[in-house]
């Protein structure tokens, strides 16, 4: 059994046994072999059951829903918690006003008015202009929320490439599906812990030498912020170094 989920990556997922169900059941996991990921969860099950099952597994961020199919992108770990939060701080951090909200994992939905019948992707985390329009024209939600202008998904050592493009379209189309514009996102740049920059060359701008740095434009935070430019930060700049030390720490 297979299924697509974008016609630009095929990601090809396995049906879960009845010992792998078990996450599903009674909450183990630990069961299941990263390597069968990604893996069909159940199928033919309402959103308000994948909704229940989330609070009660705290899996929301692992699971996602898609017209009844609940399909399994990552495994719960220690090491990618400690990289989005140190990723998170790094964020806040650089906006004393706080003019941008984090929605941590908030859910996502591409139909909030009929969410039964659609898709639901929860992100690492996800930053949100304070002063966006409330209700939004198109809500992320049954609350009117606008949807977040920064996605973040972390994914490190034997997580799949394909997984976080997946994960980030999952997000991305749900929310430009309500304006009529359709495509497959891919990340705009993949930054590894490495010592070479996007061009091959040795790049040591970060604290610690032969590490990498992100910068995060502002016209891409505050996309559909009332009265900007001047922007109320500058670039957010992420800095490697902490994340790798974080994840370190929780091996």
């Amino acid at each position: 059994m297979s299924t697509t989920f974008s016609p630009k990556f095929k990601v090809i997922t396995n049906k879960a046994d009845e010992r792998e169900k078990k996450w599903w059941i009674d909450g183990n996991y630990k069961i299941i072999d990263k390597d069968r990921l990604p893996l069909i969860l159940i199928e033919g099950v309402s959103y308000e059951e994948f909704e229940k099952k989330c609070e009660i597994t705290n899996a929301s961020k692992y699971w996602e829903f898609r017209d009844g199919i609940v399909v399994i992108f990552e495994l719960p770990n220690r090491d990618h918690e400690y990289a989005h939060s140190a990723f998170s701080r790094q964020f806040e951090h650089q906006d004393p006003q706080s003019t941008v909200d984090s929605c941590r994992s908030a859910t996502c939905h591409a139909t909030p008015g009929r969410i039964t019948r659609g898709s639901s992707k929860q992100p690492d985390d996800s930053f949100m202009p304070t002063l966006l329009p409330r209700p939004a024209r198109n809500p992320c939600d049954l609350q009117g929320n606008p949807w977040p202008t920064i996605i973040a998904e972390e994914e490190i050592k034997t997580e799949l490439l394909c997984a976080v493009s997946h994960a980030i379209n999952s997000v991305v189309q749900q929310a430009y599906k309500l304006q009529n514009v359709h495509g497959n996102y891919q990340p705009v740049q993949i930054i590894e812990f490495g010592t070479i920059d996007r061009n091959n060359q040795p790049y040591n701008g970060c604290t610690a030498a032969g590490m990498c740095i992100m910068n995060i434009f502002p016209g891409c935070i505050f996309r559909g912020y009332p009265q900007v430019p001047p922007y109320p930060i500058n670039n957010v700049v992420i800095d490697f170094f902490p994340i790798q030390q974080a994840i370190f720490r929780a091996m």
